[in-house]
């Protein structure tokens, strides 16, 4: 049995991999190891409304800033639905999360082995969402058949290097890496348009595809 895993295979022995073979696996390919090759998302967390919290507003006030008018956008890990109210008037909005959050949300969870067929979207965002994907490259490279920009907050091992593990985050990406994972699937990076939150970043990046 084979394991695909951001375009690569890795063998397995029986349902299980050597922690070993995997380990030489990821850091062949430059890429960061996730914790749990075989992860799940967590829906007992997400679903409780109680865990979406009002702290994180200010985030997704700056990641609206980064948002032209006249734009449709599809905002994966919705939540509360507070980028709606933040975006320009003129800008179409479509909710995407693991649960129902109403407005029409695509029900749909990134970490599954299959991900939904979407119309176009001129940008998705994601705030505070990378961090609990297994496997962001391919996560990536489904998006560049479907958006023309990216805009993500990431909490980069640059600046918060402890205590990943127990606010639940399953991948550690550095700065300069978690570009090259976009690089690798045809989006440049927006340097000039970098934000800042708190000890993450907020990137914003172009399919080049799409030019």
């Amino acid at each position: 049995m084979d394991l695909r895993y951001g375009g690569k295979r890795l063998k397995l022995v029986g349902n299980k991999t050597s922690a070993i073979e995997a380990r030489r696996f990821f850091l062949l390919e430059d890429r960061a190891m996730p914790r749990n090759i075989f992860g799940k998302s967590d829906y007992q967390r997400w679903e409780n409304e109680q865990n979406l919290s009002a702290a994180w507003d200010s985030r997704t006030k700056q990641i609206a800033d980064l948002v032209e008018p006249g734009k449709s956008i599809i905002e994966f890990g919705a939540g509360r639905l507070v980028l709606k109210e933040l975006i320009p008037e003129n800008c179409s909005y479509t909710p995407s999360d693991l649960v129902d959050r109403g407005y029409g949300t695509i029900v749909c969870d990134l970490n599954s082995t299959t991900l939904p067929d979407l119309q176009k979207f001129d940008i998705a965002v994601f705030s505070g969402v990378l961090e609990y994907i297994y496997d962001v490259p391919r996560l990536i490279l489904y998006l560049s058949s479907y958006v023309d920009v990216i805009i993500a907050s990431y909490a980069v091992t640059d600046t918060n290097e402890s205590d990943r593990h127990m606010l639940g985050w399953v991948n550690d990406y550095s700065s300069a890496t978690f570009a090259k994972l976009f690089a690798n699937a045809g989006f440049q990076w927006e340097r000039e348009q970098t934000k800042k939150w708190e000890q993450q970043l907020i990137y914003k990046f172009t399919n080049t595809k799409c030019r």
